[in-house]
């Protein structure tokens, strides 16, 4: 098969699966051929061949196609076909706004995209703000967001115009908050000094409908954490608004259980992001308790959201796992801790050895605090009984 032949070949297998609300049979087995075929399309295709393919393409998440100014009028058409999928397929709202600088909602006052310098502009910020796994990760590159400082004002009409909401496939409980092309664009936002006050207002007291607010705003305040070193002086609104949402998150934190238990076993924390992992092995296991996989573990974070997860884990009978919101599993028929008794988990400890017969070692015990080794005494003792919580 030639290349062309493998284009039209795709082209057609997804013309049939896009009329027939189902995914290619094409394209899983052939990417890896396809994708480098795209920037040659011009030398291979006609026109309405190649718009076709760069429908399909953004339609199965390929992504926006790099294009030289001959070829964008193909590209902006194919999106212009694909608004009324947008959110049917799930696909990146704020990516595609962004990029192209207009939506079935109309045009971000910067304008539409009508330039290939531009749009490789513009698709360099989407690579960058997508090449993390994890948001500490993008935290940690400050200098390598801050480069992209100078689309900070294009990144605010985004939001805007979206009204701080990129993902309307669902129910507010399965709101992609944790969106990292989102967050990625938020830092470099915050990163500006002309863009970063209007976005924290926005955020922290604007009228806009923000899905899941908690959580976001919590994930906000992280990011705003890592810029402020670098607000001036002068700039007193986001001062004031930051510390406004530090306010409001240390309040959040305090009501955690995690919180309470730290404050009435006197640990060493601060308002840093700490985290206590506990791993206590069936008594009689030599190997350690992360490996061993007889073991109880629980983590322990200031987190609203995620305050503690429970998981007993024995390789010859199952797995009990619990968090402060649910029970996931139960195979081992395990009393439930439940939430509101994170204090509890020593004497839940010993109603397991006396009504099930598991008897976890506590001086085997591996307590995590990172570096708080006075907090970890601590809590040693607790889990003994010889602290009160």
């Amino acid at each position: 098969m030639t290349d062309p032949q493998l284009l039209r070949e795709f082209i057609a297998d997804e013309d049939e699966a896009f009329a027939a609300s189902r995914q290619g049979k094409f394209w899983p087995s052939n990417h890896h051929r396809i994708g480098p075929l795209v920037p040659q399309a011009p030398k291979m295709l006609e026109a309405v061949e190649r718009e076709r393919l760069y429908f399909h393409l953004m339609r199965i998440s390929y992504g926006i196609p790099a294009a030289d100014d001959k070829e964008l009028p193909l590209v902006l058409a194919a999106y212009r076909r694909l608004l009324q999928r947008l959110d049917q397929d799930g696909l990146p709202r704020h990516r595609y706004l962004f990029v192209f600088g207009f939506d079935e909602n109309g045009e971000l006052p910067s304008g539409e995209t009508t330039s290939a310098r531009a749009l490789k502009a513009r698709l360099k910020l989407i690579g960058q703000v997508s090449a993390y796994t994890n948001m500490p990760a993008q935290r940690d590159k400050k200098a390598k967001f801050l480069a992209f400082a100078d689309q900070a004002v294009r990144i605010l009409e985004t939001f805007q115009h979206l009204g701080y909401r990129h993902d309307r496939t669902g129910a507010e409980e399965f709101y992609s908050y944790t969106d990292l092309a989102f967050w990625g664009m938020m830092f470099i936002g915050l990163l500006n000094k002309a863009t970063r006050s209007e976005l924290l207002a926005d955020m922290l007291e604007g009228d806009f409908a923000l899905m899941r607010r908690g959580e976001q705003l919590a994930i906000l305040h992280r990011y705003v954490e890592t810029v402020l070193p670098d607000v001036e002086p002068d700039e007193t609104q986001f001062r004031a608004l930051a510390e406004k949402l530090k306010d409001r998150e240390r309040a959040r934190r305090e009501k955690t259980e995690g919180a309470a238990l730290a404050r009435a076993l006197k640990l060493p924390f601060g308002d840093e992001d700490w985290e206590i992992y506990l791993a206590i092995p069936l008594r009689g296991e030599t190997r350690p308790a992360s490996i061993s996989g007889n073991a109880a573990m629980l983590q322990i974070r200031p987190n609203p959201d995620r305050q503690w997860e429970l998981r007993v884990r024995l390789s010859a009978r199952g797995e009990f796992s619990e968090s402060d919101a649910k029970v996931f599993r139960n195979e081992l028929d395990l009393p439930q801790l439940g939430r509101g008794n994170l204090h509890a988990f020593p004497q839940w400890l010993r109603n397991v050895r006396e009504k099930k017969g598991f008897d976890f070692d506590l001086e085997a015990a591996d307590i995590r605090v990172g570096r708080k080794r006075a907090a970890a005494k601590l809590i040693a003792q607790w889990l003994r009984g010889e602290a009160s919580s």
